[in-house]
């Protein structure tokens, strides 16, 4: 009899046992697929946006956002599209196939005029630093009449920069041949004598000394800037988007604006070298070191549009036949995201 009741009690022993462990073992495969479905249901939760751009370095900020996951830290998911040139980038977005834009202000002004409404979110740089050089035989503007040259597609900033300069001069954008080319491509077909003259972006000056290149214009010149522009600030390179946009989506402007305006506060922080290191991978080949030394004065410390600084591209694109009449700050540029994230980061 007790033979029986001990194995009774021990069958018993035995089925609690199995029991207790098929309960915690449900209980871990329970806990397992919450937290598996919570991992997914968090990815389901970033918001998917599009920046169409043209991989610059003056748009740094943006580029460090990315890398640092500053972007994935506010709840988005971008993808960059990379297009031929500013204008192109910009039509694209207001295609609709992009909801972010970086190129300069002055397609976006044009395009204003024109009945195409945006709203300028943040500028990436404080002052302008565009360049124009000429082989070593020329020595001034005068001398490209019946020469070919390059200075970007027609609408965008860096032609009408070119086409300023050869008014000043006393050229018209007929007196010279216009060569279609990748900005890229510039140095080469410079030094290769496929060009007499050249738009380059303030990171070619040390290239351009190494060919012995003639540099008529260089606007990182203080002194060069203001006698242009009138004045020390002209924050073209920017971020934008559809007017629309910016009324229906304020939440995911901020978010990204947010981003960025952390990715300058670090950048700020930071030497030139530890910021290459963070962006080099989305600018394979280049010298980011050297690069990011030469922009650091004209990069934005703020994420501040000015009115001065406006006001000198509006009167530039007014004089240039951009724009015919004036567009207005208030009419394209928002600063209230800016401002927001500068009063969350501590930056004021």
């Amino acid at each position: 009899m007790r033979k029986c009741l001990k194995l009774i009690l021990l069958f018993g022993l035995i089925a609690t046992l199995i029991v207790g462990c098929t309960t915690q073992n449900n209980q871990n495969d329970t806990a397992g697929q919450s937290q598996n479905e919570g991992n997914v249901e968090e990815e389901k939760e970033l918001e998917k946006i599009v920046i169409s751009e043209m991989r610059g370095e003056s748009w740094l900020p943006v580029y460090v956002a990315e890398m640092l996951g500053y972007f994935e830290d506010e709840g988005l998911d971008p993808e960059f599209v990379v297009y031929k040139d500013g204008p192109i980038a910009f039509q694209g977005m207001h295609a609709g196939d992009s909801q972010f834009c970086m190129l300069s202000t002055e397609p976006v002004l044009r395009a204003y005029d024109e009945g195409l409404e945006s709203t300028i979110i943040l500028p990436t740089v404080r002052s302008k630093q565009y360049m124009f050089a000429t082989n070593s035989e020329i020595t001034s503007i005068e001398e490209l009449k019946g020469k070919a040259i390059f200075g970007g597609m027609p609408g965008s900033a860096p032609y009408s920069f070119v086409a300023a300069a050869l008014e000043e001069a006393g050229l018209t954008v007929n007196d010279v041949e216009w060569i279609n080319m990748e900005y890229g491509a510039a140095l080469a077909a410079l030094e290769q004598g496929t060009v007499a003259g050249a738009y380059f972006d303030g990171i070619y000056i040390n290239k351009l000394k190494d060919i012995n290149a003639n540099i008529l214009i260089n606007t990182m010149d203080s002194e060069t800037h203001k006698a242009i522009y009138g004045t020390e600030f002209y924050e073209s390179q920017m971020v934008v988007v559809t007017k629309k946009f910016a009324e229906e989506n304020p939440e995911t402007v901020q978010k990204f604006v947010n981003a960025v305006m952390r990715a300058i506060k670090w950048q700020n922080e930071h030497t030139d070298e530890e910021i290459a290191e963070v962006v080099a991978p989305m600018f394979e080949g280049k010298d980011m070191v050297e690069i990011i030394s030469i922009l650091r004065d004209s990069l934005s410390t703020d994420g501040n549009y000015s009115r001065e600084g406006f006001e000198a591209i509006e009167r530039f694109c007014l004089e240039q036949g951009i724009i015919s009449e004036p567009v207005g700050y208030d009419n394209i540029i928002d600063m209230t995201f800016v401002n927001n994230a500068k009063k969350a980061l501590n930056m004021d």
